[in-house]
């Protein structure tokens, strides 16, 4: 009886230290989808004029399939507030911008020099849990290899989704702050990541 016993204690401890280390045990690493869309609010601050006091909100789509990403949403043209549609098309190396304003469509094409963070999180370390919005999320965060920029990376506890992307230079004293507001990860239909035709032909270099 009591060898019965005492074999009883031991397994039911050796189920409590394993489900403890289960508990302890870091998240799996994030992953990044090659389809969705998605609603982010975005800050941006910094010594930098380009980038000083310039917030917002966008739709953001990306397609690897199209090789494009598509921003829409408002944008200071020409020292008015207008609709804008861009296209960061990584195939063809080019950044196409259209701005509407009633009814008028100006676009602009120019090389790509600056593209969307589609993060890579082969190299993050999961820094803990944190509260964003009242919700739990896990915390990654990265450093790139001359240690200039830094990632901070939160995703939610439950789905694993997007909750949050912080981008910095240190040195310049620069940082992109994106805040997902909602994110639907699926297929994309090709016609949102073309310009139609009639504009396209319109296009300023």
């Amino acid at each position: 009886g009591d060898i019965t016993t005492q074999k009883m204690k031991a397994i039911l401890l050796l189920i409590a230290v394993f489900i403890a280390l289960v508990a302890c045990a870091d998240p799996p690493i994030p992953k990044w989808t090659d389809e969705f869309s998605a609603s982010v609010e975005v800050r941006n601050w910094g010594h930098h004029d380009r980038i000083r006091n310039r917030n917002g909100y966008f739709r953001w789509f990306y397609s690897e399939k199209a090789s494009t990403d598509r921003l829409d949403g408002l944008v200071d043209y020409e020292g008015e507030l207008v609709v804008s549609t861009q296209f960061f098309n990584h195939a063809t190396r080019k950044h196409y911008a259209v701005f509407y304003q009633r009814d008028l469509a100006v676009c602009f094409v120019s090389p790509l020099n600056n593209t969307l963070p589609h993060p890579d999180f082969s190299g993050v370390r999961y820094a803990g849990k944190a509260i964003l919005d009242y919700e739990t999320v896990f915390h990654w965060y990265a450093v790139s290899r001359d240690r200039r920029r830094v990632i901070n990376y939160f995703d939610t506890e439950d789905g694993r989704l997007p909750a949050r992307m912080d981008w910095s230079e240190p040195e310049r004293r620069e940082s992109v702050v994106f805040t997902f507001r909602e994110f639907d990860a699926g297929t994309q239909g090709e016609h949102i990541f073309k310009i139609p035709e009639e504009i396209l032909k319109t296009c300023n270099t």
